[in-house]
């Protein structure tokens, strides 16, 4: 079972990277915090302090995929991605760091022109806690919910989730963790940027990894959704490998290119194509890891292959 973990593991962090890869202009996933050393300062001054220290309301809401996070989210999103988080991956550890006691199990990352959004769902928020320096951090108060400043591009709102916002120029403010309290709170309507292909995902809980984005101008296509799964017969250890893949207006050449794919599966790989409209989608399937794999990665050369690469910010 561990060599299935280990390889799925593999697998989803493989499509994130391609996710991140070809994602719109200069907004890329946001980075995850890493050594909260490095952000507050003197390793002496660190100390814990339990959620439930924390004044005020906390994050206190669910998402099931995509569609869901779209309506939490403050409006004008380029990119969404969730991902189920395993307690041997990167991101476990380095949010166990800055958040003990918070046991990750899945995470979502919105992108901005200016910044990024990062929730993550914990298992129990009453066993989390939160490291802070004792002379920081700068605390604000937004609609009853504590915002607090880990350095001047980040902001912490505890809960569950906990969300994280971060901004790419200081100066300019850091607004998205108020305009997503602004959504939770009914003042604002959530974002509706990328339901014109939301509209044609399944409509799922049971998956390793969603990433739906707006494609940089120039691309053969407008939008992008992906979701990928796996599962496992524990009887007979079978595995089921599953990946749907949507398009929003894609060219001519962009389809052929995939209906070529298709063509030339892997033994044991099916495809199956659908048009409606304008949207196009694929849907791969298979039991044979190395296939699926191979076949998965094809299609992912199609896709950064029609996709205009965006200047580096």
């Amino acid at each position: 079972m561990f060599i299935i973990q280990e390889e799925k593991n593999k697998w989803v962090k493989y499509g994130a990277l391609f996710a991140i890869a070809i994602m719109v202009g200069s907004a890329v996933l946001v980075g995850i915090l890493g050594s909260w050393d490095k952000i507050t300062g003197d390793k002496d001054g660190l100390t814990e302090h339990s959620f439930s220290d924390i004044s005020g309301k906390h994050m206190n809401f669910t998402f099931k995929n995509a569609k869901d996070a779209a309506k939490i989210l403050p409006e004008n999103i380029l990119a969404i991605n969730i991902v189920k988080i395993y307690a041997d991956d990167s991101y476990y550890q380095s949010i166990q760091s800055s958040f003990p006691g918070a046991n990750i199990s899945k995470m979502l990352s919105a992108s901005y022109a200016d910044g990024g959004l990062e929730l993550f769902v914990i298992e129990d928020e009453s066993n989390a806690g939160i490291v802070l320096n004792t002379s920081k951090p700068q605390i604000e108060t937004y609609e009853n919910y504590s915002l607090i400043f880990i350095n001047p591009y980040q902001k912490v709102v505890v809960g569950n989730p906990i969300l994280i916002s971060t901004v790419y120029d200081y100066t300019a403010g850091n607004t998205l963790a108020k305009k997503t309290i602004d959504v939770l709170s009914g003042k604002s309507e959530g974002s509706t940027g990328l339901n014109d292909i939301l509209a044609y995902a399944d409509d799922v809980s049971n998956y390793d990894e969603i990433v739906v984005f707006k494609a940089n101008t120039g691309s053969s296509y407008e939008k992008y959704y992906q979701r990928s799964s796996q599962s496992v017969n524990m009887t007979s250890f079978q595995i089921d490998l599953q990946f749907e893949s949507i398009l929003l207006n894609p060219s001519d050449e962009m389809k052929q290119d995939l209906s070529d794919l298709s063509q030339n599966a892997s033994d044991g790989i099916k495809f199956t194509i659908t048009e409606e409209s304008n949207i196009m989608k694929i849907y791969v399937e298979g039991a044979d890891y190395t296939g699926f794999l191979n076949d998965t990665n094809a299609l992912y050369k199609i896709v950064s292959n029609h996709t205009k690469q965006a200047a580096t910010a």
